[in-house]
């Protein structure tokens, strides 16, 4: 459904473009071309024409050319970018003609359109090619398995809407510190996911949202976007060169490039993850945002997995929309960037969980937390009545630890039809127990107005398979 200024864009499209096209014979143009992704398979050649009509502007060119590696090998399709950031702020628009694989980005110095513009016609592409983009980290772990007393090794898809832990638990070693343990870092923000179960990962700089990189909580990000080739956007740096990740004076969206090289050892020697007859497994993350009555983690089987990518529950963040932090959200595949019909993307994910049953392992993992009571004064602000529990960065990596290495024990959930832990080394999981926060009653009514929200909205994809409706609930 468009709305107003969504309309009054199509309606005035032939005379914003044939304006634009004007304009771009006489302002300065610079061009940069790159490739994405690094394999014999698909690379498509990324071409981006910025305007310098303000010469600082020609940060974005390199920002693209520090995100994208150079690769001498197939270069197909070709896609290409407009950038014209002095375009009238009013006008703001991005225009997307993905069957030509061309983007306009007009009256906007933001970096995140650029990569953005690129990655979504990438995705459009995949999938014409029975790929599925995703928008998701990618790694590969390697755990001791406690029941059969030797090292797994797994591939990991971490999905998760901007600023809500995907980058963070991708480029995490969650603690894995037996002989033999370890991460590989492939990817941070978007694979293109193939049928055996490999996928392709296309960006050599890893972009993350600076707020909360911490030495102490965040060794691994910390120390790769503190070398010199790091780049910054938005974030504030003193007269003395001092970087301030913290600070939110300029903006609450600060950003950095980081290059996976910079990880050393913990960066995977290829930017693809292999396929699953390589692998004892593949584990899929679908990280979220709540903070009422969705438990830190639950095991989900395919048809619960899928619904939890048609759901792409979480709430906004300034990442994303700082006008709506914290508003509770859901986008399909927590990905902002599809194009085409949305049931089309879960029904492959569908496929995809069950044509590889027992290799594939599926949880949703809670970021946020558990036991908030909280509404909204008319003027829109947030008040919490109930102080909740968070579930912290380090209460995340136990529990992927724990996961990776098999040593949950599970039990049923008694609203959603998941496991949850009874038990997780290394944290008190007790401490997300209902019981703290609400009466029974109330438990039962946070949830079952959450089950009723979640089929409202898996009942609007049409053509979705009804075995991914159906999952939702008990």
């Amino acid at each position: 459904k468009l709305n107003e200024r969504q309309k009054r864009i199509l309606r005035n499209l032939p005379k914003t473009l044939q304006d634009v096209h004007e304009y771009i014979r006489k302002a300065p143009i610079v061009c940069v071309e790159r490739t994405m992704g690094e394999n014999d398979v698909f690379t498509p050649s990324c071409r981006l024409f910025l305007s310098t009509q303000r010469r600082e502007m020609v940060r974005l060119a390199y920002m693209v050319s520090q995100a994208l590696p150079e690769y001498a090998g197939p270069r197909q399709p070709l896609l290409q970018l407009l950038h014209l950031p002095e375009w009238q702020e009013k006008d703001r628009q991005i225009l997307v003609f993905p069957e030509l694989g061309v983007t306009y980005v007009l009256g906007t110095d933001y970096y995140g359109e650029d990569k953005k513009g690129f990655l979504r016609m990438a995705m459009w592409e995949a999938k014409q090619r029975e790929m599925l983009g995703l928008h998701a980290g990618a790694k590969i772990v390697r755990a001791m398995d406690r029941k059969e007393k030797k090292i797994k090794r797994y591939s990991m898809v971490i999905f998760g809407l901007t600023a809500t832990g995907k980058t963070t638990h991708t480029c995490h070693d969650h603690g894995l510190d037996i002989p033999g343990e370890g991460i590989e870092i492939v990817q941070d923000d978007v694979v293109f996911l193939r049928n055996d179960g490999s996928a392709l990962g296309p960006e050599r700089g890893f972009y993350l949202k600076t707020e909360g990189v911490d030495p102490r909580i965040l060794p691994t990000i910390y120390k790769a976007v503190t070398e010199p080739e790091a780049l910054f956007e938005n974030v504030l740096v003193d007269y003395r060169g001092n970087v301030s990740f913290g600070d939110q004076t300029l903006t609450g969206n600060g950003r950095g490039i980081m290059q996976r090289s910079d990880f050393g050892e913990l960066c995977s020697d290829s930017m693809n993850l292999p396929p699953l007859s390589e692998l004892d497994g593949m584990i899929m993350l679908f990280v979220t945002r709540r903070y009422t009555v969705v438990p830190p983690v639950s095991k989900l089987n395919a048809e619960q997995a899928a619904a939890a990518f048609m759901l792409g529950e979480s709430i906004e963040t300034s990442g994303s929309d700082p006008s709506r932090a914290g508003e509770s959200v859901r986008v399909v595949g927590m990905n902002p960037f599809i194009v085409g019909d949305p049931a089309e993307e879960g029904n492959r994910i569908y496929e995809f969980a069950r044509r590889h049953g027992d290799k594939l392992q599926f949880y949703l993992l809670n970021t946020g937390g558990v036991g908030e009571v909280a509404e909204r004064t008319p003027d829109g602000e947030r008040i919490i009545h109930q102080k909740y529990e968070d579930i912290g960065i380090q209460e995340s990596a136990a529990i992927i630890r724990g996961i990776v290495r098999g040593e949950i024990e599970w039990q049923g959930e008694p609203y959603f039809g998941t496991l949850v832990p009874k038990y997780v080394p290394g944290i008190d999981i007790s401490k997300y127990d209902l019981t703290r926060f609400y009466t029974k009653e109330q438990a039962e009514q946070y949830a079952k107005e959450l089950i009723e929200e979640r089929i409202r909205w898996l009942s609007s994809f049409k053509g979705l398979n009804p075995a991914i409706v159906q999952a939702v609930g008990l």
